[in-house]
């Protein structure tokens, strides 16, 4: 594919001097700073002719309706241009070099550089005209191609949704390969024409005939009824003839009449095809549609009752209205549910905020209650090391009180003085002994008393650990109250939603029922035409071939005459027997002679049937080809305006081959929003329809290039002012959607887009001077 690299100019419009290196792959937002001009900042600064050199380099003329002349620097005589491309598929780079003079004729040159290194080689021709058509062959477009969907300008700029039913057709049939079938159709139609001629000489030959063969039949009828009765004399066979002669006359006046009649009705259904035609090609209601065509064709005496279509459309017009009062319904039930919907999120998210509230309280509490019972399990413990350490004293205590006390029990006292002392241990002070047992005894009740106290610390301790916990398990049964809680309220949101999504999946339904029911509707003015022309063809084949059977009742009657004249010659030569003879050697001749033209006439019908279904054959075969077109048209387009953030679609609708075999070449566009038909392309707003326009150029561009041979095509889109009327967000859009498929764009514009673009080129135009401030 070529990409236009580098632009060279001298003394182009207002500039002196021009040379820029085109940033491939990106948008490149060209505006002017005309600062001789305060009124028009931008205006007048010169962003054009940098396009005109685009478009002079490539085709030798100015976008702009000027003469070459104009475009030189008004302070020269002269001027040159020299563009340079690019292809990196072949390793080829082409230099075009154009000089323009004042008062002589403007030369071209063009050069080839094969490779990196290799020196440039001239291509020769004869002209310039001769170097301009190579110049669009070497890049692989036409010039209509180039200015439709390459350089655009204003000027020279025509729309595809806006371009006659004509121009749409010739650009499809380019994409198509229509054109080539074209051809091959004429040529057919050309081969029928002598072969159709032939054989309606040979239908009229073998009428003519066949009314011989008639009359003279009836004529030997008559001979051999008076073979044997000869009462009546020559001249009452003649007054017979001559009688027959004048009824065959008659019949020729009326069937002339009929032909007449059938010339009169061909030019009334030739008339109507006229306006039918241009009915279709109107802006009209479907109502003004069939109201047109009914009235059209109801002029025509051979045409058949058209379908009732406005009881079609009043049905499916009939369902549409029950469908959207069901979708009233369901929209009503929508608004419930998804109130519904926003109640219980609303109070799942109020639940979740309490939630969140009891679950940061409660994690305090659990921390606070974790680490109370920390505190109290270590209290516990040391208690209970208080309480086994004193009750170990205490045993120990009860120890050696239990052995005072069986020592005191073996205490014996002295009759005669009274002393109390143990045999077993005679040291033993049984006095002291006493009194250490009452100690002892003191101290056990004393010892008792502190674990009665510490068991009664240990018992509190160990009941403020049970309410703590008891304290937990509720903080614990509060958490799981919550989560069921909000597991409830989630599953109330769920459902609410579930149900809103049956609703919508039902508005959809809905939606997608009336949606296909406008298709059909919208289909049905398709097929009122398509049947419309099905009956005009039908009207001109039942007027030919009534036309076709007049002329052969004509021609055998014009032969009856003949053969009739004939036999009253014979007459008067003849005597009856010899009449006879006469008439019978002439049925045979004429028998045979309508055998012989009969085998040629079905020999050429053979052969017109074969060319019949070779037409045919192609006629579907260009079909097939230019609805592939279109479709593919379709889908790309969608694809960029999808890619350049529109909201609208489009859809196209291709050739259809009619009952009788014709092809309605009938493009028929239809825009579409949200799943509906929203109008004519003219209806929409400048902004809407040039990023609708900007998708088919795109479009147009990718089937051009795709089109070509493989080391052809242009990477190259320039817009003269053709986006103006798309605001700042929309130009961003457009731009980082151009960018991000890799694109190489000049826009010429008035700068309406951020100031942080960073693909731009201003031109500024000081002292009358023009230059480039990249």
């Amino acid at each position: 594919m070529w990409k236009l690299t580098e632009i060279y100019a001298q003394n182009i419009c207002a500039f002196r001097e021009l040379n820029y290196m085109i940033q491939q792959g990106v948008t490149t937002l060209i505006f002017g700073d005309n600062r001789d001009n305060e009124s028009q900042r931008s205006n007048g600064s010169g962003k054009s002719a940098l396009i005109e050199c685009i478009s002079i380099g490539i085709t030798g003329s100015p976008l702009r309706k000027i003469k070459n002349e104009e475009i030189i620097n008004d302070n020269s005589d002269e001027a040159m241009i020299e563009l340079q491309f690019r292809n990196d598929a072949c390793g080829e780079t082409l230099v075009i070099e154009r000089k323009l003079y004042r008062k002589e004729a403007s030369v071209v040159a063009c050069y080839l550089i094969h490779g990196e290194k290799s020196d440039p080689e001239p291509v020769a021709q004869h002209s310039v005209d001769a170097y301009n058509k190579f110049l669009l062959e070497k890049l692989g477009v036409t010039k209509d191609e180039l200015y439709n969907n390459f350089i655009l300008s204003k000027y020279k700029y025509q729309d595809f949704l806006s371009c006659s039913d004509k121009e749409k057709k010739e650009i499809i049939n380019r994409f198509s390969n229509g054109n080539l079938v074209d051809k091959a159709i004429e040529n057919i139609i050309a081969d029928k024409i002598p072969i159709e001629e032939l054989l309606k000489k040979r239908d009229l030959e073998f009428a003519g005939i066949e009314g011989r063969i008639s009359i003279l039949t009836e004529q030997i009828e008559k001979e051999k009824d008076e073979k044997d009765d000869r009462r009546k004399s020559n001249q009452e066979k003649i007054e017979s003839l001559e009688l027959s002669i004048a009824n065959k006359r008659n019949l020729l006046r009326e069937k002339a009449g009929e032909l007449s009649l059938l010339d009169t009705e061909l030019v009334r259904v030739e008339e109507t095809d006229k306006q039918i035609q241009e009915l279709e090609n109107k802006e009209c209601k479907l109502e003004d549609y069939l109201s047109g065509i009914n009235h059209h064709l109801s002029l025509i005496t051979f045409s058949s009752r058209m379908t009732d279509w406005n009881a079609v459309i009043n049905d499916k017009k009939k369902r549409i209205n029950e469908a959207e009062q069901e979708l009233k319904i369901w929209d009503e039930s929508f608004v419930i549910a998804e109130e519904k919907v926003n109640q219980a999120t609303a109070s799942h998210s109020g639940l979740l905020a309490e939630y969140e509230v009891f679950s940061k309280n409660s994690i305090d509490k659990a921390e606070t209650y974790d680490g109370q019972l920390r505190r109290l399990e270590q209290k516990l413990i040391r208690v209970n090391s208080d309480l086994d350490s004193i009750r170990k004293n205490r045993r120990a205590l009860s120890a050696a009180i239990d052995n005072l006390n069986n020592k005191l029990a073996g205490a014996i006292t002295c009759p005669s003085c009274g002393f109390e002392f143990i045999v077993s241990d005679q040291n033993f002070d049984v006095e002291k002994g006493k009194i250490e047992v009452d100690e002892q005894g003191r101290k056990y009740i004393t010892l008792t008393s502190k674990i009665n106290d510490t068991e009664k610390e240990a018992e509190d301790v160990e009941s403020e650990q049970a309410h703590i916990r008891d304290e937990k398990r509720n903080l614990s049964n509060q958490r799981q109250s919550w989560l069921s809680r909000l597991d409830e309220s989630e599953n109330n949101v769920k459902r609410a939603s579930v149900e809103m999504e049956k609703t919508r999946m039902n508005q959809d339904n809905i939606i997608g029922t009336i949606n296909q029911l406008n298709g059909e509707i919208e289909g049905i003015l398709r097929q009122v035409f398509d049947e419309a022309f099905d009956l005009i063809d039908e009207a001109y084949k039942i007027i030919e071939r009534k036309k076709g059977n007049v002329g052969e009742e004509i021609n055998a009657a014009e032969s009856s005459i003949d053969t009739l004249e004939k036999a009253i010659q014979e007459i008067g030569e003849n005597s009856g027997s010899g009449l006879l003879e006469s008439l019978e050697k002439s049925l045979l001749e004429y028998k045979e002679k309508a055998s012989d033209t009969l085998l040629r006439k079905n020999k050429i019908e053979q052969e017109l049937q074969l060319l019949q279904r070779q037409e045919q054959n192609f006629i579907e075969f260009k079909t097939f080809l230019a609805n592939t077109k279109i479709e593919a048209l379709s889908q790309i387009t969608n694809e960029f305006l999808e890619n350049i953030g529109s909201d609208i679609r489009i859809r196209f609708s291709g050739y259809t081959v009619l009952k009788s075999g014709k092809v309605r070449e009938k493009i028929s566009i239809s825009l579409i929003r949200a799943g509906l038909d929203c109008g004519s392309f003219g209806k929409f707003s400048a902004g809407e329809a040039a990023r609708v326009n900007l998708a088919t150029i795109l479009a147009m561009q990718k089937l051009i290039n795709a089109n070509c041979d493989v080391d052809k095509g242009l990477d190259l889109l320039v817009l003269d002012e053709i986006v103006e009327a798309v605001d700042e967000a929309g130009l961003a859009y457009m731009f980082a959607a151009l960018n991000k498929l890799g694109i190489t764009a000049l826009i010429v514009s008035h700068g309406n887009i951020a100031e942080s673009y960073p693909h731009t080129l201003k031109i500024i135009k000081e002292n009358g001077e023009s230059r480039l401030d990249e």
